[in-house]
């Protein structure tokens, strides 16, 4: 940080991002009992783990950066019919279906920067907001890999997640014309 007028240190792009974070996304998720470790946020649902992920920039440098929005879904389901384990502390990497949250939502933005001059408070709030409504709220009813299939997320990726997804679901006519397509 280097000082501003008056002395005071002005925050980097990533400290800004990770402000965001704890004045917007912290709070609403621990409302909606997800657990937090850093930049992520996990619930248990049944037979699903709900995962989200703030990923900030290799390149933010300084003032200036940027940070992404990552949604993902763990599925217990999917670990069995694999014959894996499910992980005991879930990550990121760990979820089967993995976005950045604009793929659930083509109107936002695919990153969001912080200027200096960003109104923090309303920033934070305006983010946390997207996020419940495009991710959490819509999750609520998710508790296994059949609640899922009925959200309709699972096309927001190529081909072998639907299929897996049709595998999971015993629509196996499904699975099979989308391999094969």
């Amino acid at each position: 940080s280097h000082p501003r007028a008056g002395g005071a240190p002005m925050q980097s792009a990533t400290e800004r991002s990770k402000d965001v974070v704890a004045r917007g996304l912290a709070p609403m998720f621990k409302a909606h009992g997800f657990r937090k470790s850093g930049l992520n946020f996990w619930r248990s649902a049944g037979a699903v783990t709900h995962y989200f992920n703030v990923q900030l920039s290799q390149w933010n440098r300084g003032d200036e950066g940027v940070f992404y929005l990552n949604a993902g879904v763990m599925f217990d389901e999917i670990f069995a019919l694999r014959g894996e384990l499910v992980p005991p502390t879930p990550k990121y990497e760990h979820c089967q279906f993995m976005v950045r949250l604009e793929c659930l939502d083509t109107a936002l933005p695919a990153f969001y920067s912080v200027p200096t001059d960003t109104p923090m408070e309303a920033f934070a709030r305006e983010i946390a907001s997207v996020v419940e409504r495009v991710y959490v709220q819509p999750l609520a009813a998710v508790h296994n890999v059949k609640d899922f299939d009925a959200l309709g997320w699972a096309r927001a990726v190529p081909w072998s997640f639907p299929a897996l997804i049709a595998y999971a679901v015993g629509h196996l006519e499904d699975a099979r014309r989308l391999v094969q397509a």
